[in-house]
């Protein structure tokens, strides 16, 4: 603890480098607990809210171990701030001698090999894309890193993208002509050579899925920090369970029929691409009129539980699947890409025949319609403790999982339980902020629960109202597209703020535009309740309309409530109250972000106060300045 002493006390290393320093107990106390994990080993949480400096706190013990570690973030924009700015620091204004790697997930490398195949044959899904596909052939010839995300002016869904990125399913490794000049080769093999390893969850738990069968793209580790370790549970079901799209099998068939044709194939047989076409229109028909109704995601039970019977329709499509892979493998073409159709062939085969003949009761298997036309078949694990505990935790010296959401009314429990670690030790870390200063949480009186006909016309009274305090400069957080797209609708009659609605750009681009818009409100839905930071005056107002309860109907919530009504739990107050609690933490969490922030926090569900759980959330909240009525709100606007 005394090397840690030189950095963090009044006229320690970082009063030195950083001008105004002020002394963070927070900051202090977290880097010791770090500090203290990775010498005695094990599992730690650590609740850190805004403002304590965690990245620091857990960056300088990592480095003065000397450990190898993986740096998992929950989001690309975190990353991005550890590798440009927070580790620069360190080095530049700290002069700790540290070396690190930033690897992020396949899909957002350039695949030189596949670029220019298509650049000999550019089809595009999409001809409003065509004016990119210049901007991509000119960088391709400037990049080194070959990271999309270079391209600033580049639209997020870009079509064309999947056809040209370095994904796994179309790479032929070692024996692509571009082997050796790779970008993501190069990536791996920098990433062995050093200590620090930053990548995100999703690549985290990529790799973790399949390290233990086929080899793995991260570097050999001892020790893993997750930063917005509450996204874990959601990630590691996602890449723990398997997913079947026709986009998948349309890219397939498209393929075989492109290589098909530059190995003198004939055209109209395409290598099987026809049949394939044909196979999964009768295969996915069924599935896709289940959706015509629905809303969002829904629960498909496999044959025997009452679920569709598509032995037959599977059966044509495996067998059409099995003549692509025959057909492609007899192409006498000089593509490399022709060795990876059977292989992409098989690993579809082998998902499907893991949803459809099968009933397992640790399974949910489910249905959705992802963009316009692309219908996804899923199954997903309905508890991912044991696997975590096995595949990770017990493997690995030291675990830090930290995040401003992790604890309920000051406990671990639940995070413990879902994640698989028992016996991790917790830590609540004090915030440096003044919360009943700094921020007032309004619960208007009398307001009606959402279910309630004159709910709607209460909380849009409720939200002209604050934004009228406000001047604007307000996040509205929505449980749902539909009444957000309702509220943005009355609100746009009124022209007195500028509006910026999910979906009407990229997420990156509309929080720019909020920063430099005067009086702006932006409004969304899930995606905007948390790895959005804006420091500052900009944002003064942040109002919530509902509590933030997961869809029962959504398969995965559904099955896991049934798991547990079966095993003589309460599903409400075990896993559906402590979902939403966290969740609402982290929307609260948007306001504050400095020392400097001041603003009202606003919650429009009467169930806060009408309902005995509503002291379960009020409880794990920080101790906002409370208030019932709007009057004293005003003090809180700067």
């Amino acid at each position: 603890m005394k090397t840690l002493d030189r950095f963090f006390s009044l006229d320690g290393e970082l009063a030195r480098a950083i001008e105004g320093y002020e002394e963070r107990q927070g900051q202090r106390q977290m880097a010791e607990t770090v500090a203290q994990t990775l010498e005695r080993g094990g599992v730690r949480l650590i609740e850190a809210a805004t403002g304590t400096g965690k990245t620091l706190a857990y960056l300088l013990p990592l480095i003065l171990s000397g450990r190898r570690v993986i740096i998992s973030t929950g989001t690309l924009n975190l990353q991005d701030q550890i590798d440009q700015k927070d580790l620069p620091f360190v080095r530049d204004k700290l002069g700790l001698n540290v070396d690190w790697r930033v690897m992020k997930g396949r899909d957002n490398y350039l695949c030189r090999y596949r670029l220019a195949e298509f650049a000999r044959q550019p089809l595009l899904r999409d001809a409003s894309e065509a004016r990119h596909v210049d901007t991509v052939v000119a960088w391709a010839g400037e990049t080194e890193s070959g990271d999309r995300a270079e391209l600033k002016g580049l639209p997020e869904r870009l079509q064309f993208w999947r056809d040209i990125n370095a994904r796994a399913d179309t790479c032929t490794g070692s024996r692509c002509p571009e082997y050796e000049n790779c970008w993501l080769t190069r990536v791996k093999r920098e990433a062995q050579q050093t200590n620090i390893v930053i990548v995100n969850h999703h690549l985290f738990f990529a790799d973790l899925a399949v390290r233990s069968e086929f080899g793995s793209v991260l570097p050999e580790y001892d020790t893993v920090v997750f930063d917005e370790a509450h996204l874990l549970e959601e990630v590691a079901t996602l890449y723990f369970g398997i997913q079947v799209s026709t986009n998948q099998i349309e890219e397939l068939a498209r393929d075989a029929e492109k290589l098909s044709a530059a190995g003198g194939g004939p055209k109209v047989n395409g290598a099987g691409a026809g049949p394939l076409r044909e196979a999964a229109r009768e295969f996915f028909m069924p599935l896709q009129g289940r959706l015509r109704d629905a809303i969002g995601r829904i629960r498909f039970d496999p044959p025997g539980h009452g679920g569709a019977d598509l032995e037959a329709e599977w059966a044509v499509l495996s067998h059409a699947l099995d003549e692509v892979s025959r057909q492609s493998a007899a192409l006498e073409t000089g593509a490399e890409t022709v060795e990876s159709l059977p292989r992409r062939c098989e690993t579809i085969r082998v998902a499907l025949q893991n949803i459809v003949p099968r009933d397992d009761p640790g399974t949910v298997y489910g249905i959705e319609m992802r963009g316009r036309a692309s219908v996804v078949l899923t199954a997903s694990p309905i508890d991912v403790a044991d696997t975590l505990r096995e595949r990770l935790f017990e493997r690995v010296d030291a675990a830090v999982l930290t995040s401003a959401t992790l604890a309920i009314g000051g406990k671990f429990d639940f995070y413990r339980q879902r994640l698989g670690v028992d016996d991790a030790e917790g830590t609540i870390v004090p915030s440096s902020f003044d919360y009943e200063t700094q921020a007032a949480l309004y619960l208007p009186p009398h307001m009606p629960e959402p279910r309630e006909p004159q709910y709607f016309d209460r909380a849009l009274d409720e939200i002209i109202a604050l934004l009228e305090l406000s001047g604007g400069r307000a996040f509205l957080l929505f449980t749902s597209h539909a009444q957000m797209n309702r509220v943005h609708e009355r609100l746009s009659e009124y022209e007195r703020w500028p509006l910026l609605l999910q979906g009407q750009g990229s997420k990156a681009g509309l929080i720019e535009t909020f920063r430099t818009t005067d009086r702006a409100v932006l409004l969304g839905t899930t995606s905007f309740w948390q790895g959005v930071d804006v420091a500052g005056p900009a944002l003064s107002l942040v109002v919530i309309d509902k509590l933030p309860f997961d869809v029962p109907s959504d398969p995965l919530v559904a099955a896991r409530i049934e798991r547990l009504r079966d095993q003589g739990q309460n599903p409400f107050m075990e896993y559906q109250l402590p979902m939403a609690v966290l969740d609402l933490k982290q929307g609260l969490g948007r306001l504050l972000r400095g020392r400097e922030d001041r603003g009202v926090l606003a919650v429009l569900d009467g169930r806060l106060v009408s309902r005995r759980y509503g002291k379960v959330f009020l409880e794990s909240l920080p101790p906002y300045s409370r208030f019932r009525d709007r009057e004293p709100l005003a003090g809180f606007f700067r």
